[in-house]
């Protein structure tokens, strides 16, 4: 993020854009955006950002990175218990947080997208495909059929492929396989 008026770097970390740009939205007239980060929610969406961090988002990234066994095992351990209690979770309430979508959701919604062609594939992330957990798959058609924008906010060939192009220590031949289109990837949940 950009001030455009000093031409200096704001952050580039995504989770202070998200809060920002939420911040930002609020005061817009005409506000018809979804407020992602409810006033008073505050400590519960960091506490969940950091619990789905820790198990899902970096536990793919540990996995890919990790340089012994006992590294690895306990990443995957970190993923497979992730995608249990988001998955059982889901099966009790529309989004991660309750009955409203939240900064949570679309930041679970980004590496959601990106874990059967990216993650499970090149990190080595285990716990299979996302179709494989019923509430999950049900989430993400709720999310997109809610937010229909979403689908056009992601590239997926664009965002797994990167990974195969930029990872060279990981994939030395830059092979990249085939990566449906967002709109492929959900129908197939």
């Amino acid at each position: 993020l950009i001030d455009t008026r000093t031409g200096t770097i704001v952050t580039n970390e995504s989770n202070e854009i998200m809060i920002l740009l939420n911040d930002y939205a609020r005061r817009l007239p005409k506000h018809e955006a979804i407020d992602l980060r409810p006033v008073g929610m505050e400590d519960e969406l960091d506490a969940a950002t950091k619990y789905w961090f820790d198990l899902l988002w970096n536990g793919a990234y540990r996995c890919g990175f990790a340089t012994s066994q006992l590294a690895y095992d306990e990443a995957a351990s970190d993923v497979l218990k992730g995608f249990s209690e988001m998955n059982e979770l889901l099966g009790t309430r529309p989004y991660l947080l309750g009955q409203d979508i939240t900064e949570v959701d679309l930041k679970s919604f980004a590496w959601v997208t990106r874990h059967d062609y990216a993650y499970s594939v090149i990190f080595k992330s285990p716990g299979g495909r996302i179709a494989q957990y019923p509430h999950i798959a049900a989430w993400v058609k709720r999310l997109v059929s809610d937010q229909p924008k979403l689908l056009e906010s992601l590239d997926m060939q664009d965002a797994c492929g990167s990974y195969y192009r930029q990872l060279f220590m990981l994939n030395f031949q830059r092979i990249v396989p085939y990566i449906p289109s967002v709109e492929e990837w959900v129908a197939g949940l």
